[in-house]
């Protein structure tokens, strides 16, 4: 749970840093880098809790293709920025289970997780288009919402 908050909020920093110095920017490109590194160990924190195949399975070509993208950006190919929208697109997938695991202790906090991963992930190319407040504002409450449900697991 902290490893998706710490991500969250790099995201938040990230969100008008891609608009405001461009996606291939070194610092946005390292904070990308970080995000990646945080995914493999959220990945990997919650593959354990989860016990799903169906969530083990999925990231792996998800984190990949973030990577992948980062990767490209770094070479300057622009490119990449449309790999990580699309790789984002599979964090609702992956936010299914955590959001089915979620459900039974915390129904409402579960279902507010859900719904914000969703409109962060498929409004992330707005950011290209300069409406990064849209994911912006999606990511805080994804936030906001994680940081509850850890409140209450502890």
């Amino acid at each position: 749970m902290r490893g998706s908050i710490a991500a969250g909020v790099l995201i938040l920093f990230l969100a008008p840093s891609a608009y405001y110095l461009g996606v291939s920017n070194p610092l946005n490109i390292a904070v990308m880098a970080v995000l990646v590194a945080l995914a493999v160990y959220v990945y990997r924190s919650f593959g354990s809790a989860l016990e799903s195949k169906a969530f083990k399975l999925l990231g792996i070509p998800v984190i990949g293709l973030a990577a992948a993208g980062v990767a490209a950006l770094a070479l300057g190919l622009q490119i990449g920025a449309a790999m990580i929208a699309v790789a984002y697109w599979g964090e609702p997938v992956m936010g299914y289970f955590i959001y089915a695991r979620l459900k039974r202790d915390f129904p409402s906090l579960s279902s507010a997780f859900l719904a914000s991963a969703a409109v962060f992930a498929y409004t992330i190319p707005l950011i290209l288009l300069g409406l990064w407040e849209v994911p912006f504002a999606a990511d805080l409450a994804k936030v906001v919402v994680l940081a509850a449900v850890l409140r209450r697991l502890e």
